[in-house]
């Protein structure tokens, strides 16, 4: 929070330095008001001090007045006390009505009213009512005031807010190819220093598009931090009557610049919302591919999509065959030991079939404690050996589950694809030298035989 501290009266410092108006603690952006909401997002109520702190250490100098020391301490404690309570407020208002935060792009309208255009004007409202009071502007300022405020306080919201929710993204720093930082980062050069250099103000212009192009290659967090750069570059530009913003007064040059600069950046910022929710469908979509294809306990195909791929051997010409395996006795381990060492027992199986196969192989559990296999271009002199090391490892193996050690067997048919039938038939032959291997005693290996 210390930490969090400093940032706040950096970034705050960082306004005041370069786009400061009149009194000197006005700016034409505020970044403080993006960190205390970040703060009471990661620490509540605890942060509170530290922000009223911060704000203080801000606002003293620049609302000092000669010879009233006591007025300029309380007016510097009210305006700090306001800058500590609109995030509450925003916090709160984001905790009762967005719980789960900004999601996707439908949630960023709600987020701009709830944590900012509720509490900020609110807040903008007190603050400039303060500098009348205290003599800082006069009353007919006070319209302005609060609109620079107001715009100043959001603009710094919305900046902030979308670097930090890109930085709890999972692999935030991960950059899949460099030139989709460094090519932005040129371009945003090049258009800022032609645009202004050969005053070209018009190719401001072109920087939101070029960060809307981006947010579909890069993280949310580099995303971010890019278009907070290319937005503070316009606002300061603008400060030092530069840009294609200037106007005859002032006022209007600000308005025009923040009302441009604030909706590049919320329209950037739903872009990246949105990217980020077709991501996180695609990710739904596959995952839900997987849990339809693979069995939760064992990791291994389920029989829906055994099936398909068995038959498409067929196809192939490759040769190979089909193996099926059982656990021996199996009711009577989940009866004496618990359907949890059952599991546990599926569990170890899977790890063994699924070391000792190949990577061509086809592993699936296809019922309760039935397993198929089907192992391609191997030679017949390999089948029997390979089948084997999976029956013997079991086999020879103390399982200890829930405080309990017991040994395991296997019974294992297979069937050859030499004989000429059809992958489904060799498993149905598999199922028949399975039944033979069970009847003949149990954990060991037969051929089926036409």
């Amino acid at each position: 929070m210390a930490l969090a501290c400093l940032c706040y009266c950096l970034s705050g410092w960082l306004g005041q330095t370069l786009f400061s108006l009149q009194p000197a603690n006005i700016t034409l952006i505020w970044l403080p008001s993006g960190i205390a909401l970040i703060m009471l997002l990661n620490w509540g109520g605890k942060a509170l001090a530290w922000i009223f702190l911060g704000s203080v250490l801000l606002n003293l100098d620049g609302m000092m007045m000669e010879g009233a020391l006591l007025a300029s301490l309380l007016h510097t404690a009210i305006a700090a006390l306001i800058d500590t309570l609109a995030p509450a407020f925003a916090l709160h208002l984001l905790q009762r009505f967005l719980p789960l935060g900004t999601c996707n792009a439908s949630d960023l309208i709600k987020f701009v009213l709830l944590a900012g255009v509720v509490p900020i004007l609110l807040s903008s409202v007190l603050l400039a009512w303060n500098l009348v009071l205290g003599h800082y502007i006069p009353a007919s300022a006070l319209p302005g005031m609060v609109k620079m405020f107001f715009l100043a306080d959001i603009l710094g919201i919305v900046l902030m807010y979308q670097i930090y929710i890109g930085w709890l993204e999972p692999y935030s720093l991960r950059v899949v190819q460099l030139r989709h930082i460094i090519l932005p980062l040129a371009g945003l050069s090049l258009f800022a220093m032609l645009g202004l250099g050969l005053q070209c103000g018009w190719l401001l212009y072109l920087m939101p598009p070029l960060l809307i192009v981006l947010a579909f290659e890069v993280s949310r967090f580099y995303l971010g931090i890019l278009s907070s750069l290319a937005m503070l570059f316009i606002i300061l530009a603008t400060a030092h009557g530069l840009g294609p913003f200037i106007h005859l007064t002032q006022e209007e040059t600000n308005t025009e610049m923040m009302a441009f600069v604030l909706s590049s950046a919320l329209t950037i910022f739903g872009v990246s919302l949105q990217r980020a929710q077709l991501h996180r469908t695609e990710q739904d979509k596959q995952t839900a591919e997987k849990e339809a294809s693979y069995d939760p306990l064992s990791g291994l195909l389920n029989r829906r999509a055994f099936m398909p791929k068995l038959a498409q051997l067929d196809h192939q010409g490759s040769r190979y065959c089909v193996a099926m395996l059982d656990i021996d006795n199996f009711k009577s381990i989940n009866d004496k030991h618990s359907h949890r060492v059952g599991d546990r027992v599926i569990q170890i199986l899977a790890q063994i079939i699924h070391n000792r196969c190949r990577s061509q192989d086809i592993t699936a559990r296809i019922g309760g404690e039935e397993f198929a296999l089907v192992l391609i271009d191997i030679s017949p002199s390999e089948i029997h050996p390979l089948l084997e090391e999976i029956r013997s490892t079991l086999a020879n193996m103390s399982i200890v589950a829930e405080q309990q050690t017991l040994y395991c067997t296997l019974s294992i048919g297979w069937a050859d694809s030499a004989s000429g039938h059809d992958g489904e038939t060799l498993l149905h032959h598999a199922d028949l030298a399975l039944y033979q291997a069970k009847a003949a005693g149990k954990n060991r290996i037969v051929k089926f035989a036409d």
